[in-house]
């Protein structure tokens, strides 16, 4: 018996060594494509229905319509289910016809619909207005919303989150579940062009438009701005960076489900095109982070031979948006969601 044990040991002990000798030890499994893989875990994350039970379109509320110059504007609701109604305000070029490309445009925390439609284009201090109208008048509809949990819906998100977890619930989750409610009433408007919808948001808004996308593979464009993208490793070495975030931006089980951190969920996204816009100097997401996430996922798109379709764009500064972070915003947008680029 003492022999057998012996040989049995030995016979692991090689086992494990041909292990981290072989290639394979190098690149984690989930470097490699199993997009399903990981939406499916995503979704498990999030508290969401792997399968979306069949439902009818949201139904929804034109509050008022008006032209204002070169774009239409619409103020509206939408019904996410359970008596949850999210308020949202699209902006189209006036004129327009046919089917137009989407972009979901995200506010950061106290930002609101209006804020973003705002005919200012005003990006460096709060309230930073006008991108949503901005990026529409480069040919695209854009739906601006109000996320859960905002001021303008008459809700606290610093304490529903912290309720919600303790009754079990997951707040990113139930977020990002009135953003996908979101796509299912896009899809149902005639100017819109289901097979082109995109997601961009700052701050808040940042985050949840990529774990909108990693749980949606409809969404075909992602941008988050200064939305704590890099690695959870690197942002709490220190006590200060994590008290950046609030309740919402830790996920129960994020690592357990995702054990190659950020990396693992935006290396999932290839091949889809993604810009993450960030700044040097954001301690919600500090730089280090971000470029081991950029070094690790340009390897994965470049795998996928979508090398192009993956970038990291960083700036001098703190946590704030600017007119140069939002021209390369556009400009990816314009590149991989109009018509002749996809």
């Amino acid at each position: 018996m003492k022999n057998t044990g012996m040989s049995r040991l030995t016979i692991r002990l090689i086992f494990v060594g041909l292990l981290l000798l072989s290639p394979l030890a190098t690149v984690t499994d989930w470097a490699q494509p199993q997009t399903g893989s990981a939406r499916s875990r995503m979704l498990q994350l999030l508290g969401l229905p792997r399968q979306p039970p069949v439902a009818r379109p949201p139904v929804a509320e034109i509050l008022t319509r008006n032209v204002d110059g070169d774009v239409t504007i619409e103020d509206l609701r939408f019904d996410a289910g359970r008596g949850v109604w999210v308020p949202g305000m699209v902006v189209k070029p006036n004129p327009s016809s046919g089917r137009l490309p989407v972009i979901i445009c995200l506010p950061g925390t106290s930002g609101t619909r209006q804020h973003l439609t705002d005919s200012r284009l005003r990006l460096t201090e709060f309230p930073r207005t006008g991108w949503a109208r901005a990026l529409s008048r480069q040919g695209f509809l854009t739906l601006s919303l109000d996320y859960l949990g905002s001021e303008s819906r008459g809700q606290n998100i610093y304490l529903d989150a912290v309720h919600a977890q303790l009754e079990g619930r997951n707040y990113m989750g139930l977020m990002v579940a009135e953003v996908l409610r979101a796509v299912d009433y896009l899809l149902t408007r005639p100017d819109v062009d289901g097979t082109r919808i995109g997601i961009t948001g700052f701050s808040l808004g940042g985050a949840m438009s990529w774990y909108a996308g990693a749980a949606d593979p409809r969404l075909s464009v992602i941008v988050p701005v200064c939305g704590g993208a890099g690695t959870y490793d690197d942002l709490l070495r220190y006590r200060r960076n994590t008290g950046y975030h609030s309740q919402y931006f830790y996920p129960a089980g994020f690592l357990k489900l995702f054990p190659g951190d950020q990396p693992e969920v935006f290396a999932s996204l290839a091949p889809r095109a993604v810009l993450i816009v960030g700044r040097d100097q954001d301690q919600g997401m500090p730089i280090e982070g971000l470029r081991i996430l950029e070094e690790k996922v340009k390897k994965v798109y470049a795998s996928r031979k979508a090398t192009d379709r993956f970038a990291v764009h960083v700036t001098a500064g703190d946590h704030t948006y600017t007119n140069e972070m939002f021209a390369q915003v556009s400009d990816w947008f314009v590149r991989f969601l109009k018509p002749s680029k996809i």
